[in-house]
């Protein structure tokens, strides 16, 4: 993550030395062969700095290629035909341990984060504030990869400690109102000692306004069809604080959130994203994958039934998100009458075929919209605020207000601004975890041709890693 003034150096020599001298064959890989540079490395404030650099190394790893594989081509966004993950996660046809890539990529995150945890409860020799702010990394860290753990899996081994290969092949799965207890105590520590801001130097590095965006969506998915909790008030405060007390606004412009200069990638629209460097380094995002003007297996990639025609007449995010024709670099010539996303296509470096892109994880009109979603929750109506926020979403897209006679009960506001979420947040991983909060998932899929039931809402545990405990240790989700 060179774009966070960290020593790549030094971080080579962290991930080499100690967090890749984990036994590949333990579970979860949660429990690391105990060395004695591994227990020697953790002592000064240097080395746990450089520690935690490598967690965020690590959450990189899953963005932005991995994660949109297991969101938008699981809805209603993309299909693909033609490529292992993409064509399994869409059509729900699966071999044994393809979902072993994810599994194991959150679960590093997860131990590398425990690691840290436990090595520096007890040192003392800190700046001030500095091992709070640490060991708040950490904990938001960990509680994004049981985030996500739990929403793609459902119920799995919950680790908030160092274990042993004996005590990892005896952890059962957690249910996921245990997931979602810890996932909700380590955002609470992270939003109580995270800075609110960090230097520019320093930009990229998680802020109390990131820990309280994930928390408020952690509360938003447990108020919804899933779990059936009312949560909705502890969203709300949440979003009021990011909303209304921080730094972070909405963008008068849509086009210029995503300038094609990539100048605005750091503007006050984005809360929390994952940084990139195009080049040779390894630092490159890899989403130049789904973009068809530059590679050529991204031209495989199509849209679902309904992408094209969600958005309305006039909407000026359509030719932000998507176009149909475009010059294809990589062939230099011109392929006509086939859809792509060109949301992202910034920051291309041609010479290193990489795309240095950020991808945004939280953004303002993200939470926005969230908060009048919440809004309308609360009351059981439609407060004007919710409506007024709406509009002026739609409005920003070259679209007319709606009126009380377009909505005029809470059931036709849920479907608007679900329908607004979908054109506004296109490509950015949200779709997938809307429909299935609010229920729809199942509906969304057989709209489009897919033979879909409940059982789509979770992906498959791996079957390597059941057969290292056992079923009835770790059970395999239910239609797999």
């Amino acid at each position: 993550m060179n774009k966070i003034q960290f020593n790549k150096i030094q971080l080579f020599l962290i991930t080499n030395i100690i967090f890749l001298q984990y036994s590949c064959k333990d579970f979860l890989d949660l429990a690391p062969i105990t060395q004695t540079n591994v227990s020697s490395f953790y002592q000064t404030q240097e080395d746990f700095e450089n520690a935690i650099v490598s967690v965020y190394d690590s959450w990189q790893s899953i963005y932005p290629g991995l994660w949109t594989y297991y969101t938008e081509f699981r809805g209603d966004t993309y299909d693909r035909e033609n490529q292992k993950l993409g064509y399994e996660v869409s059509s729900n046809n699966w071999t044994l341990n393809t979902t072993a890539g994810m599994w194991n990529r959150l679960y590093k995150v997860v131990s590398n984060a425990n690691i840290i945890l436990d090595k520096i409860e007890s040192k003392k020799n800190f700046e001030s504030d500095v091992k709070s702010r640490i060991q708040a990394e950490a904990r938001f860290f960990r509680a994004e990869a049981y985030f996500a753990l739990v929403r793609l899996f459902g119920s799995v081994p919950l680790v908030d400690t160092e274990i042993s290969s004996l005590e990892a092949v005896n952890t059962f799965s957690a249910k996921p109102s245990e997931i979602y207890r810890q996932i909700e105590e380590d955002y609470m520590f992270a939003i109580n000692h995270l800075p609110a801001s960090v230097p520019g130097s320093d930009y990229g590095r998680i802020t109390k306004y990131a820990a309280e965006g994930e928390l408020a969506r952690v509360y938003i998915t447990l108020s919804g069809q899933v779990h059936n909790q009312d949560r909705w008030m502890d969203a709300k405060l949440l979003l009021e604080n990011i909303l209304f007390s921080s730094p972070y606004s909405f963008a008068e412009s849509y086009s210029d959130i995503f300038a094609e200069d990539g100048g605005n990638e750091k503007g006050k629209e984005v809360i929390l994203s994952v940084l990139f460097s195009a080049g040779n380094q390894g630092e490159a995002s890899g989403y130049e994958e789904f973009i068809g003007k530059y590679r050529p297996l991204a031209r495989h990639i199509t849209f679902e039934p309904g992408v094209v025609e969600s958005y309305e007449h006039g909407d000026l995010r359509k030719e932000v998100n998507i176009v149909n024709g475009y010059h294809a670099l990589d062939i230099d010539q011109w392929v006509d009458g086939h859809w792509i996303n060109v949301k992202f296509d910034y920051l291309y470096d041609i010479e290193s075929n990489s795309s240095g892109m950020d991808f945004p994880l939280i953004r303002y009109t993200d939470m926005y919209l969230l908060y009048a979603e919440t809004l309308a929750e609360i009351s059981g109506s439609v407060p004007d605020q919710s409506l007024e926020i709406l509009n002026e979403v739609r409005n920003r897209a070259g679209l007319n207000s709606l009126t009380r006679s377009d909505v005029p009960d809470i059931s036709t506001f849920r479907t608007l601004i679900q329908k607004e979420r979908r054109s506004e947040l296109m490509f950015e991983c949200v779709r997938w975890f809307d429909l299935v909060r609010t229920g729809k998932a199942v509906e969304a899929l057989r709209n489009i041709g897919k033979d879909a039931d409940d059982s789509w809402l979770l992906f498959p545990i791996p079957q390597s890693e059941i057969d290292k405990v056992g079923e009835d240790v770790l059970p395999q989700n239910p239609g797999y």
